[in-house]
């Protein structure tokens, strides 16, 4: 395999054949430019959506991604993002009227109009207090999952263009170029090595390069 093809929408097929869903974003490493995982989401409206370590795909191309026969039970591959209840602390009343702290993880309720409150009456609907909670992802630290469209920022401020896809280095896993893309109806696309990126989160690529020497740059074929 001469490359290896990362594009958001490819479908993603064990070895078996069977197509477990596509391709919705890769995790990068912008220190190292090492792909860790890609994320791969099925269905649109009740989605699933796992995280496969990369060293698990076997080929890639912008068609078709195949996934190695050791992937294991692809069900029991971690979700891209968990969400936890965040604890509140507890009110010092129900502290003092023995309430069983338990209730911090239940749903409370309120009551509209609030009781007493002048000129409504003492009745009303309940709604539901959701408890916050916060989202975790599971990819490893300091890596961020890209997704098609991110913003490309060049050394001197100017978005100069979005991700479309990421080449890869099979051997060391490790991202070689950015193909970016740049207007609406007629896109110009470019190749953007790797090394050319300064930092990277999931909004946003900055360029250690001018938009000048992006400009001159050929436009990229497959």
């Amino acid at each position: 395999m001469l490359k290896v093809e990362l594009k958001e929408g490819t479908s993603v097929f064990t070895s078996g054949g069977e197509e477990v869903g596509k391709i919705n974003r890769f995790v990068l490493d912008p220190t190292t430019n090492e792909v860790t995982h890609i994320v791969v989401q099925k269905g649109w409206l009740f989605t699933e959506v796992k995280v496969v370590p990369f060293d698990r795909v076997r080929t890639a191309t912008e068609d078709r991604v195949i996934l190695n026969e050791d992937i294991g039970d692809y069900n029991q591959l971690p979700p891209f993002e968990e969400r936890h209840y965040v604890q509140i602390e507890q009110d010092s009343n129900a502290q003092a009227s023995g309430h069983d702290p338990a209730y911090r993880s239940a749903r409370a309720y309120y009551w509209y109009p609030p009781h007493g409150y002048l000129g409504y009456p003492a009745y009303g609907l309940g709604y539901p207090y959701w408890q916050p909670t916060t989202v975790q992802q599971n990819i490893p630290a300091d890596t961020v999952p890209l997704q098609e469209g991110v913003d490309i920022i060049s050394s001197d401020d100017e978005h100069v263009g979005d991700v479309e896809r990421l080449l890869v280095d099979p051997d060391s896993n490790r991202a070689t170029h950015f193909v970016i893309s740049q207007g609406l109806l007629f896109k110009d696309r470019k190749l953007i090595p790797a090394s050319w990126i300064r930092s990277a989160d999931e909004d946003k690529v900055h360029l250690i390069v001018s938009s000048d020497l992006l400009e001159r740059l050929p436009a990229y074929k497959d």
